[in-house]
Order: C-alpha cells, then sequence, then structure tokens
C-alpha cells in the first residue's frame, strides 16, 4: 500500500555525508562503468559488466539502485549501519545511483558520443578550418588540444578544458533542473492522483524492502516467490557471463549468431521468417518480460495487437509492389535503411506517423489535464484561497508559486544557451520545445510499461516544417548545432548519456519510491537537485580524465569520437535531414499520426469497454517492430492474464509481482562479479 496518503514529515539529510559520497561515486562509477573490454556491437554478454544500462534497449532499466541495495544490504547487518539502512537512507540511494547510472549510460564509452565527447571527436576527425566554424570554441578545446586525447598518457590539460567543462555543466545543469521542476510541477497528478506504475521502480522496491535489517515483515525465506524469481534471474543470465569470459562455454542461448547488441534475435536473409516482409526483430531476455508483466495489461495487449496490425500492413503493402527488397534486407535494413525501409518509405512512412502520435499523445495528457495545470498556475498567481490552496499543495516539496518561476526562468535561460551557441531564435524556442515534448512522452512511456519509443529521427519533425523543410545546401553553426541538439539532447534515450531525460525520469521514479516508502517529497526534490548539479560535473571531469590517461582508442566502444564524426556524418547529414522523419511528403503521414493518436486518447478515456488505447499503439509500431518488443509484451500479457484468471489480484500481488522483481533483482546480482571481472581484465587482461 502507497504511503503517500500518510503524513510525512520531512527528514533531516545528512549533507556533510552525502555531498562527499556523491562527488566520489559520480568521478569513480563512471571509470568502473567505462572500462569494459567486451565491446558493445553485435555482443549482449557486453552487458554483463554494466553498472548502469542493462541491456533491455529501449527501456532505461539500469542496475546500480539495486547492486547499490545488494550492498546496502550487507552493511546492514553490521551494528554501525544497522539502523542507518532504513527505507529514507534508501530511498535516497535509489534517487542518487538511479541519476548517476543516466548520466554514465551504457557499458563502455559509447554513451559519450551521444553528449559532449562527440564536440570532443568533431574537433579530431575535422579539419581546423571547419570545426572552428562549426564548433563555438567554448564547446570542445582547441583542435590540438583534443588530439592529444586519442592516445592517453598525457597530463590532463584542464586550463584549456575548462571553457568546455564550464559550458556542460551549465547546459546540463540548466537544462536537468528545468525538468525536475516540470517533473515536480506533474508529480501530484501522476503520483498521487492517476497512480503511474512506473516498473521500474515497483521492481526496486520489491529488494529494498527485503534488505533493510530492521524490517521484519519481508523476511526472506528460501521458498518465498521473491526468491524463487531471483534464483531463476541467476540461471538465466549466468550462462551469458561465462560466455562473455570464456569463449569455449557452449552458446546455450544462441547469443553469438542473429542477434542485435541488445540480445533480440535479428531476422536475417535465408531465415525462414525472412519471407516475411514485416518480421524485424524478435525480443528473447526474459528481462523484459519481468519488466513488461508490472505493465496493464490493456496497454500490453496494445502493443502485440499494434505490432501485428504494421506486420500486416507490410505485408500487403509488399503484395502491392512495395518493400520488394526486405526480404534480401537483414533486421537493422529492415528498420533503418531509409531506400527500402518501411520507416521512412511510402506508403507507411511509420516514423513520421508515430511522430505525429507522439506529439498528439503529449497534447492529449495536457488537454485531459487542463484542470489540474489550471489550478497549479491559479495557486502561482494567487488565485486560489488560502485553505483551498494548503489542501491543494498538501505532500507538495515545493509551493506552486516556485515551482512555475522556475520553469519559466529555467526555460528563458536555455533559449539563452542556444541562442549563444549561434542558433537562431526560432530554432532555440523549438529545441526546448522539443525536448519537452519528447521527453514528456518517454516518461508517459517507461511510466505506463517500463519500455519508450525513441530514435534519432523524431526530434527534427518540429524544425523540418517550421523552420528546414529541407537541409540547407551547405552546413553552418545554427543548422548543425540544431540537428544535434533535437536528435540526442532532445530525442535521445533517457539511458545513453543523454542525461536531462535521464534526470527527468530519476525525479519521476524518486517521487514513486517515495510513495512507496513513506518519504517526504521535499527530500525527494533537494537529493535530486543536489544530483543534477554535482554529477553534471564530476562525471564530465571522470570522462575527461580517462580520455588524456587511457586514451580514446583505448577506451571500449567510444569509436565514436575517433573514427565516426557524429556531428556532421549523422546528426546534420544532410541526406539524413531531408529524409527525417520520412521521405517527401512526409506531413500527410504525421498529421495522420497526429490524428489516429488523438482519436484513440479521446476514445480511450471517454469509453471504459474501449479497448485501444494511444501507448500501446506508439509502442507497438514504434518499439515492437523496430527492437522487438511486441514479444515481451505478449509473453507478459498471457502471464499476467493467467496469473489473474487463476488467483486474480491476491495472486498477482503475492506471487506475480514477487517473481517478476525477484528475477529482475536475480539479473542484477549476477552483474556484480561480472563488472569486477571486467574491469580487473581491462587492466589485466586475459
Amino acid at each position: 500500500m502507497s504511503a503517500s496518503s500518510e503524513k510525512v514529515v520531512e527528514e533531516k539529510i545528512p549533507w556533510r555525508f552525502l555531498i562527499p559520497f556523491m562527488v566520489i561515486l559520480g568521478f569513480l562509477a563512471p571509470i568502473y562503468n567505462t572500462t569494459n573490454p567486451l565491446d558493445k556491437w553485435m555482443n549482449p554478454p557486453h552487458y554483463s559488466a554494466t553498472i548502469a544500462l542493462t541491456i533491455i534497449c529501449y527501456s532505461g532499466l539500469v542496475a546500480l539502485p539495486f547492486i547499490s541495495f545488494y550492498f546496502a544490504g550487507a552493511l546492514g547487518r553490521l551494528s554501525f549501519f544497522k539502523k542507518r539502512v532504513n527505507p529514507t537512507s534508501l530511498t535516497w540511494l535509489y534517487i542518487i545511483t538511479l541519476c548517476l547510472s543516466y548520466y554514465m549510460g551504457i557499458p563502455g564509452g559509447m554513451s559519450y558520443c551521444a553528449s559532449y565527447g562527440v564536440f570532443l571527436g568533431n574537433r579530431i576527425l575535422s579539419s581546423a578550418e571547419e570545426t572552428a566554424r562549426l564548433i563555438p570554441w567554448f564547446m570542445a578545446p582547441p583542435k590540438d588540444v583534443a588530439v592529444r586525447a586519442l592516445y592517453g598518457n598525457t597530463p590532463v590539460p584542464w586550463i584549456d578544458l575548462m571553457p568546455m567543462i564550464m559550458f556542460w555543466w551549465i547546459f546540463m545543469v540548466v537544462n536537468g533542473l528545468l525538468v525536475v521542476f516540470i517533473a515536480t510541477l506533474f508529480r501530484k497528478n501522476w503520483i498521487d492522483i492517476e497512480r503511474v506504475p512506473f516498473p521500474h521502480t515497483l521492481a526496486a522496491y520489491e529488494l529494498l524492502i527485503r534488505v533493510i535489517p530492521e524490517d521484519r515483515k519481508k523476511t526472506v525465506r528460501l521458498k518465498t516467490p521473491f526468491i524463487i524469481g531471483l534464483v531463476i534471474g541467476l540461471i538465466v543470465w549466468v550462462p551469458t557471463l561465462l560466455l562473455a569470459y570464456f569463449p569455449w562455454f557452449p552458446d546455450i542461448l544462441g547469443l553469438k549468431t542473429h542477434v542485435c547488441a541488445y540480445g533480440a534475435y535479428n531476422v536475417w536473409p535465408g531465415d525462414p521468417l525472412a519471407s516475411i516482409p514485416g518480421m524485424s526483430r524478435i525480443g528473447r531476455e526474459p528481462l523484459g518480460v519481468a519488466i513488461a508483466y508490472f505493465a496493464p495489461l490493456k496497454v500490453l495487449f496494445n502493443i502485440w495487437f499494434w505490432w501485428l496490425v504494421l506486420v500486416i500492413m507490410i505485408q500487403v503493402s509488399y503484395f502491392l509492389g512495395y518493400y520488394t527488397g526486405l526480404p534480401d534486407t537483414p533486421a537493422c535494413g529492415r528498420i533503418w535503411c531509409a531506400t527500402v525501409s518501411p520507416t521512412y518509405q511510402p506508403p507507411l512512412k511509420s516514423i513520421a506517423l508515430l511522430s505525429g502520435g507522439v506529439i498528439a499523445l503529449v497534447v492529449l495528457i495536457l488537454v485531459t489535464n487542463w484542470r489540474y495545470i489550471r489550478d497549479t498556475i491559479n495557486i502561482a498567481l494567487g488565485r486560489m484561497g488560502v485553505a483551498e490552496r494548503a489542501e491543494f499543495e498538501r505532500g507538495e516539496p515545493i509551493s506552486y508559486k516556485i515551482i512555475w518561476p522556475m520553469i519559466v526562468i529555467f526555460a528563458i535561460v536555455a533559449v539563452a544557451i542556444y541562442l549563444v551557441c549561434g542558433i537562431n531564435p526560432l530554432s532555440a524556442v523549438l529545441n526546448v520545445v522539443n525536448m519537452f515534448v519528447m521527453y514528456f512522452a518517454t516518461m508517459r512511456f517507461i511510466g505506463l510499461v517500463g519500455i519508450y519509443y525513441r530514435g534519432a529521427d523524431k526530434g527534427c519533425a518540429l524544425h523540418r516544417l517550421l523552420v528546414w523543410p529541407q537541409a540547407p545546401e551547405s552546413l553552418n553553426t545554427d543548422f548543425a548545432l540544431s540537428a544535434y541538439f533535437n536528435n540526442m539532447f532532445g530525442d535521445c534515450a533517457p539511458d545513453t548519456m543523454c542525461s536531462i531525460g535521464g534526470v527527468f525520469l530519476t525525479t519521476f521514479q524518486g517521487y514513486k519510491m517515495a510513495s512507496l516508502t513513506g518519504v517526504s517529497s521535499k527530500s525527494v526534490f533537494k537529493v535530486s537537485v543536489a544530483s543534477v548539479v554535482i554529477f553534471s560535473l564530476t562525471t564530465m571531469l571522470s570522462f575527461l580524465w580517462m580520455c588524456y590517461t587511457f586514451g580514446l582508442t583505448k577506451v571500449p566502444a567510444i569509436y565514436g569520437m575517433h573514427a565516426c564524426n557524429g556531428i556532421v556524418q549523422r546528426f546534420a547529414n544532410l541526406q539524413n535531414w531531408n529524409n527525417r522523419p520520412g521521405t517527401e511528403p512526409w506531413t500527410p503521414h504525421f498529421i495522420a499520426g497526429f490524428i489516429i493518436v488523438a482519436l484513440l486518447s479521446l476514445l480511450h478515456t471517454r469509453f471504459i469497454w474501449f479497448p485501444f488505447e494511444p501507448v500501446g499503439f506508439i509502442l507497438g509500431m514504434g518499439a515492437g517492430y523496430e527492437m522487438g518488443y511486441w514479444s515481451y509484451a505478449l509473453v507478459a500479457w498471457i502471464l499476467k492474464t493467467i496469473t489473474l484468471k487463476i488467483g486474480g489480484s491476491k495472486a498477482y500481488e503475492e506471487w506475480g509481482v514477487p517473481i517478476a522483481a525477484g528475477y529482475v533483482a536475480g539479473h542484477m546480482l549476477v552483474l556484480i562479479p561480472g563488472s569486477i571481472i571486467a574491469t580487473i581484465k581491462y587492466f589485466v587482461p586475459f
């Protein structure tokens, strides 16, 4: 039962311990997560060594909070820590490690290629004239300084790096605090009123209550559902761990053939399934099923149903003469090759369709909650009575009189930062709007299902409509930076070093955890703000130290800074821009997606019996098709339906939830030795 309805007294935060702890952890943890010698591409065992992002792509599920709970539970057995390991301290630990995880991202160095690291790479890979023309001096060090990071073994030039450090610290803090205040604005609506589940947090909570030394209510016995799930999680993931370090170990799970890096099965030319043009990927990592099990049944049904509808539509299009190259194209090409893929090409152009759908979802969420938003504005403007305001703001960390002005101030400062970078005023404003829209939708997806839909191609829709319908003939700073910020910081995953989305998710999930543990939302807010300010700096310092100490060429999976010039070859690539979110004409599909999602939202809200809803529609045709999440949703839907049919909600709460959460906890437990072995192997190869 949620503790949010009870009166909560604000706790005293031990800042003298917490701040040094966060600084040290924020510097050392990225080094530990990055020194992963397993590489990433087409290598699921790579994720045996993670302490941040786990193997399920488009999920944002991270390991460090679970790992930290295990260590906290072990320390709680000592008399000194016994009373200090409690729901309050574990809630704060959850927020800190969750936020840090999103700053670290994927194990290895690939995540840095999605943030400030790509600017360092541009200095290295572009000519001195081009990089000076495109990238302002304060966003990356001079070319001669950047090149020194290639091979390492050199003192870190902190003085030369200082402008870059200060810019990106300010940038991430401003945007991070902006989304913290936005999440705080919707805390009451999402956490207390709608009770959005946030599956990742529910799974973490099941582990949290079992490591508290003073809590006798959840005594761990070997035959409890949680332990059963934990053992299954261990058994399933241990073979992957062994495969990572011992090439002779049998490939029991088939992880060496026809897989993507995230463990999904890639349909390959010649496979029996290759004759079905709409079949691209099949998710087969049980961790995805465990997370999906927490999602509402109706959403799970809609995910696999709308995926099936898309597959049928592609098949019909194939019979009509479209997409004829798909049977001879592997899964990645079926999804992202603009010349043959139904995601970009007519008649479907599904990414353009879903781009309109994502924007419609956010608009409809805001419209259907207009009374709530109106009341918060009335409080901010002093138009609500004292008693009514006190009741409305009960349980909130700060008053709406502070929240709304801070949102406005940070939004204005964010726009000003873009202007200083050389971005035109309309694009600067759209950057902030786009970031909010895309990440707000992502929060809704993860909040309901535990996954999201993203891609470096939807973020440019508003800019193509209003600023650059076609890419300019030659690159300039305005276009290059606008393309980058919308494709990565505005539309990238919250778990690939685009830390703004991670902060957004951390704040929501922190408030969710607090509602379960009975911790005050005010302390959650304070710890979230401190995490943003500290980790925005420490993780960047850690990254730069690694660059100049180890060398970019020796940091695993960081080729985006020494082999791929991401800004000019990907984000601001003129051909890519003109094909995203679809080839011309794409606006009819964009409008159609907006209308479809709007209708689904209205009908789902108006009629309880209506079987379709918008989140499952977007995720089914998006993550379902692109990353194979349809299979996770289908299996979870079957398992959850059986659970409820046989034992009702009691069986679901007493057996289903603990087993699913236990599986997640078991998976995370294997990552402790996995990450230790990886770090040892990086420094002492074997």
